[in-house]
């Protein structure tokens, strides 16, 4: 079930002016943290041929529940946006991804800072499973999109089986480009989860301010949220973690 944006800000603000959002993640740590991400712990990579070369920034939530990774990639004009959560896998939890395509895409600040005009859907697999997708066009500054969502990681004990981890986002060209069938498929192969379908030590070095406010929680969790106007996600962390009693079937939500 989706939470309303003032309920969820509301309580990340909160998280903030008590200072139980580190500056830093701690491996085990029982609170939640909001920080830039490292190399060892930063997991998406998107190989398409734009971002060659580039450096993606990613912002990582953690608490006892999960782990949820923001990023943005930028190159050639071309920019994408992914969210990446997994469940905590020592415990009963499973995602409670609630996200048709068009709902989905919409939570993205570029398709609230231009109209959207929707376009064909589809489905096609991937090394992460199946990947639905729908074309989208932000008509004021000719840009084609694509958004797609994928969820996999199935929780057979969970009563409504649901999935334990999930992955979703959106590609748009540089203006005036074009996204063909083609490179749906191509674009949607080349997204990959280090230690799930790359192996761990790909190379890739996330970027991370290293002083002043932006290197700050803070600053990481602003960025996410807010962006440039046309980046960032002000949804994030998503509340999707559900603790499910796989004897009776109960259901407790985290907060």
């Amino acid at each position: 079930m989706m939470k309303t944006k003032i309920e969820r800000t509301a309580a990340i603000v909160f998280l903030l002016i008590t200072g139980t959002l580190a500056g830093c993640q701690t491996t085990g740590a029982n609170q939640p943290s909001v920080a830039w991400a490292g190399t060892k712990t930063a997991y998406v990579l998107f190989t398409a041929p734009a971002f060659k070369g580039t450096d993606s920034k990613h912002v990582v939530f953690t608490d006892i529940w999960q782990h949820e990774e923001y990023v943005l990639f930028e190159g050639g004009g071309a920019q994408a946006e992914i969210i990446y959560a997994a469940v905590n896998e020592r415990d009963t939890i499973a995602l409670d991804f609630n996200y048709p395509l068009e709902p989905m895409i919409k939570t993205w600040n570029i398709a609230n800072a231009h109209p959207v005009v929707f376009g064909e859907k589809g489905q096609t697999g991937a090394p992460l499973g199946a990947y639905f997708y729908q074309h989208f066009r932000l008509s004021d500054v000719g840009r084609s999109c694509v958004g797609f969502f994928t969820e996999w990681d199935l929780k057979d004990e969970d009563p409504e089986l649901r999935n334990g981890k999930a992955l979703f986002g959106y590609y748009c060209e540089r203006p005036g480009g074009t996204i063909g069938q083609a490179q749906v498929f191509k674009l949607l192969d080349n997204i990959w989860i280090r230690g799930i379908t790359a192996r761990f030590d790909t190379r890739f070095t996330p970027v991370a301010p290293v002083n002043g406010p932006a290197a700050s929680p803070q600053g990481a969790l602003a960025f996410a949220n807010q962006g440039n106007g046309n980046s960032g996600n002000a949804n994030f962390p998503f509340d999707m973690a559900d603790y499910y009693n796989d004897v009776d079937g109960e259901r407790e939500r985290r907060n």
